[in-house]
């Protein structure tokens, strides 16, 4: 970046010599032919006043010039073999107007020749011109002025570069070495929405590297309990120091933590989906009162075997942008969690109401609740009120995260109602 600045100093320098030379050429030029042009009009007017048409004067070029332009006296080329004057433009203008101003390249590059005539009284007519240099003479007269003045202004914008560039980067790079505390005051205005917008990234990021830490954790602990009780209750059996009725009940431990070190892969799984966003594909138009109705059929059976009665109740129609199989995973798992922490003789109540754009799914159950310091987190991973009980009732504490994951990628909206020893209410609310 320093460079960068540098280089475009250096730019702005030697494109502000060469407008400026331009310019002060130019100006120059324009003075110095004013001058010429007034110098010869006094010239001639002298010339008049004292009747010396046919006076020779150094650097000045006398010519008399009658009515038909016929050359009468020239001062420097022999009348006699001088063609006709009268198509001259400063002659012409002098005939017509009285007097006349032109000016011709002369036969040297670097000169150019002024000419001023005036009309006499008698209708004749008298030309003064004089050689003087030209633009581009002008201009390499100028050429000492202008390198001196060009060290000069490199000199000065080295210098000027140097410091101005480390003025400018100076706030960047402190920025640089100190993103997390910002004095907006000593940074520049339009790098404080950059640097919003860092901070927030990077706090992002550390924020999604923690939970991915505390997840990978987590998920090494849940695996390593079933694990070890397979291979513990597996160890007993091969060394054959159980009878048959311990080999039975070590089986029927080994089948159970073999299920639930399946489901906590299946948990896994899919939130890993849900995290890359491979799924948002799939969010095709679904009726969530349909996928909800299926759902309580499919876990009747289970809600039953825990002496809970499970209902739904509402419309019969609510197309929401969720697809299906994200809707059959977020509305089994709030069913089966509604029912997994249920009492003996509870119920859980399923339903899908519509109002105006709003879609809402509602599950409500009379279970064992959940404590208010507690609500706000049992949509973390792993996170459990009770991690004995959870374990013991077969829950692998990553149902709640899943359906809040799926809330947030279908732009759901949850609220959580509940009461220790009275029940909870889940609602998830879809604007379409």
């Amino acid at each position: 970046m320093k460079k960068k600045l540098n280089a475009r100093f250096w730019q702005i320098t030697l494109f502000s010599i060469i407008i400026s030379t331009c310019t002060m050429t130019l100006v120059f030029y324009a003075q110095l032919r004013k001058q010429v042009f007034s110098d010869l009009k006094v010239v001639t007017d002298l010339l008049i006043d004292e009747n010396a048409y046919s006076k020779k004067t150094e650097n000045l070029r006398i010519t008399l010039i009658d009515k038909e332009g016929n050359v009468i006296f020239d001062s420097v080329i022999d009348e006699q073999s001088m063609e006709n004057h009268l198509d001259r433009p400063e002659v012409k203008e002098a005939s017509i107007n009285g007097m006349g101003m032109g000016q011709r390249q002369s036969n040297t590059l670097s000169k150019s020749v002024f000419y001023y005539a005036k009309r006499l009284d008698n209708g004749n007519i008298l030309r003064v011109g004089k050689e003087s240099g030209n633009v581009f003479s002008v201009f390499l007269s100028t050429i000492p002025l202008i390198g001196i003045m060009a060290l000069l202004l490199m000199g000065i914008c080295m210098i000027a570069s140097h410091y101005l560039t480390l003025e400018i980067v100076k706030p960047i790079n402190d920025l640089a070495t100190n993103m997390d505390n910002v004095n907006e005051e000593l940074i520049y205005p339009e790098l404080i929405p950059f640097t919003r917008k860092i901070q927030s990234q990077h706090e992002e990021i550390l924020s999604s590297a923690n939970v991915r830490q505390e997840f990978t954790a987590n998920v090494s602990h849940e695996l390593k309990t079933p694990l070890a009780i397979i291979s513990g209750y597996a160890e007993l059996m091969e060394a054959g120091f159980c009878d048959e009725e311990t080999v039975k009940h070590f089986s029927s431990e080994i089948r159970k933590s073999a299920a639930r070190l399946l489901s906590l892969i299946n948990d896994i799984i899919k939130l890993s989906e849900l995290d890359t966003g491979s799924i948002e594909d799939k969010l095709e138009l679904v009726n969530i009162a349909s996928i909800a109705r299926e759902s309580v059929e499919m876990l009747a059976m289970s809600a039953k075997s825990k002496d809970v009665t499970l209902a739904y109740e509402g419309s019969n129609e609510a197309n929401i942008h969720i697809g299906k199989e994200l809707a059959q995973e977020l509305v089994y798992n709030l069913i089966e969690n509604a029912i997994r922490y249920n009492k003996r003789d509870g119920r859980v109540f399923v339903s899908v109401l519509t109002e105006n754009n709003d879609i809402t799914l509602y599950v409500e159950d009379t279970g064992i609740g959940i404590p208010l310091e507690h609500q706000e987190r049992i949509f973390e991973r792993f996170y459990r009120v009770d991690k004995s009980r959870s374990k013991e009732l077969g829950g692998t504490g990553l149902g709640l995260a899943i359906v809040k994951h799926i809330a947030n990628l279908t732009n759901g909206i949850i609220h959580i109602q509940s009461e220790v020893d009275k029940g909870t209410k889940i609602s998830i609310t879809w604007n379409r």
